[in-house]
C-alpha cells in the first residue's frame, strides 16, 4: 500500500471523495443550511459537495499513483534501444508509375512553355539624334515595351498554368495515396466509434430509469423528450465577413430536431479535429522524412542546383534590374 500504484490510488480516491463530502455536509449542518443532503426534488442544496469531491478525489488519486513524488520522474538504466525504423518503410512515396510520369510530363511541359519561349530580357534601347527626341522616343518605347512584356508573360503563365496544376496534382496523388488512404481509414474509424458511442449513450438516456440528471427548474420540463425548434443557418454572419451583408439573408429551417442539430455539431467537431490532426501529422511526417533523407545521403552537384521555380524567379528579378538600369539611358543619361 505504501508503494505508488493503483493499489494505493484507488483507496485514496475513495477516501478523498467520502472525506470531502463529509466536510461539506458538516459545514452545512453547523451553519443550519437546508437541505444538508442532496435532494432529488431540488437542483439546489448540497450538490455543491460534488464539486469539492471531484477535485479532492482527483488530487488523492494523483497522489496515489505517485504524481507528486520526485523519485517517480527519475529515469533508470535504459535497456538497449532498437534503432528507429524509417517512416518511409511504413508509407513509401510512389515516385514511379504511369500516374507520376504523366504528372511529371505535364509539369515539365509547363516550365518548358515558360522557359523555352523566346522573349526579350533586356530593354532594347534606341539611339535617336537630338536629346529631346531621344528622351521622348525612348520613354514612350519603354512604356510600350513594358506593356507588351507584361502581356506576354501573363499569356505564357496562363497557358502553362493548366498543365502545371494538373501535373502537380497527379504527382501529389501518386506519391501520397497510401498516406491519404491510411488517414482516411483512421478518420472513418474514429467517426464510427464516436457515432456508435453517442447512439449507445442516448439509448441509455432515453430509458425510463437510464442515464439522466434533473437540472431543470421548470416543472413542465421533460428531459426525456426531444425538443424541436427553428434552426437558423448564419449565412449572413459568415459571408458578411468578406461580402456585403445586405446581399445575403440567413436561412431558417423550421421544426428542426435538437437531437439532429447535436449530431451535426458532433460530426463537424470530430471532422474538424481529425482534419487538423491529420494535417499536422502529415506535415511532421514529411518534415521528418526530409531530415532523414538529408542525413543518409551526400548531395550531388545536381542536387545543390536550385529548383526550376527559384531559377525562374531569379531570371525575372534579373529582367526587372535590367529595366531599372535602362531607365536612365531612356531619359538621355549616357554614362
Amino acid at each position: 500500500m505504501d508503494k505508488p500504484g493503483l493499489g494505493r490510488a484507488i483507496p485514496a480516491l475513495i477516501v478523498g471523495f467520502i472525506a470531502s463530502l463529509a466536510i461539506v455536509y458538516a459545514l452545512r449542518t453547523w451553519q443550519n443550511m437546508d437541505p444538508v443532503w442532496m435532494s432529488a426534488d431540488s437542483s439546489e442544496g448540497a450538490q455543491v459537495g460534488l464539486v469539492l469531491a471531484a477535485f479532492v478525489s482527483m488530487a488523492t488519486f494523483m497522489w496515489g499513483v505517485g504524481a507528486f513524488d520526485p523519485k517517480m520522474s527519475e529515469h533508470g538504466e535504459h535497456v538497449e534501444e532498437h534503432e528507429e525504423e524509417a517512416p518511409e518503410k511504413e508509407f513509401a512515396l510512389r515516385t514511379s508509375g504511369s500516374v507520376f510520369r504523366a504528372g511529371k510530363w505535364c509539369w515539365d511541359l509547363a516550365w518548358a512553355l515558360i522557359n523555352d519561349t523566346p522573349k526579350p530580357w533586356r530593354f532594347p534601347y534606341l539611339q535617336v539624334s537630338f536629346f529631346l527626341i531621344n528622351w521622348v522616343v525612348n520613354a514612350v518605347w519603354l512604356v510600350l515595351w513594358l506593356a507588351i512584356f507584361l502581356v506576354w508573360r501573363i499569356l505564357l503563365i496562363t497557358i502553362a498554368g493548366l498543365p502545371g496544376t494538373l501535373g502537380a496534382l497527379l504527382m501529389a496523388v501518386s506519391c501520397l495515396w497510401q498516406t491519404m488512404a491510411f488517414y482516411a481509414g483512421q478518420l472513418f474509424l474514429v467517426l464510427t466509434i464516436a457515432v456508435v458511442t453517442t447512439i449507445v449513450l442516448f439509448t441509455f438516456a432515453l430509458l425510463p430509469h437510464g442515464l439522466g440528471l434533473r437540472v431543470a427548474t421548470e416543472p413542465n420540463a421533460d428531459f426525456f423528450a426531444n425538443g424541436f425548434g427553428d434552426f437558423i443557418i448564419p449565412i449572413q454572419e459568415v459571408l458578411g465577413l468578406v461580402l456585403p451583408p445586405e446581399d445575403f439573408a440567413n436561412q431558417t429551417i423550421a421544426g428542426t430536431s435538437q437531437f439532429t442539430v447535436l449530431l451535426g455539431f458532433i460530426l463537424v467537431m470530430f471532422v474538424s479535429l481529425a482534419l487538423a490532426a491529420g494535417g499536422i501529422a502529415v506535415f511532421f511526417y514529411l518534415a521528418h522524412r526530409g531530415v532523414r533523407e538529408v542525413k543518409e545521403i551526400d548531395p550531388t552537384d545536381g542536387q545543390r542546383t536550385q529548383i526550376v521555380p527559384i531559377r525562374e524567379a531569379g531570371k525575372i528579378a534579373g529582367g526587372v534590374v535590367s529595366v531599372i538600369r535602362a531607365i536612365p539611358r531612356a531619359i538621355g543619361y549616357q554614362k
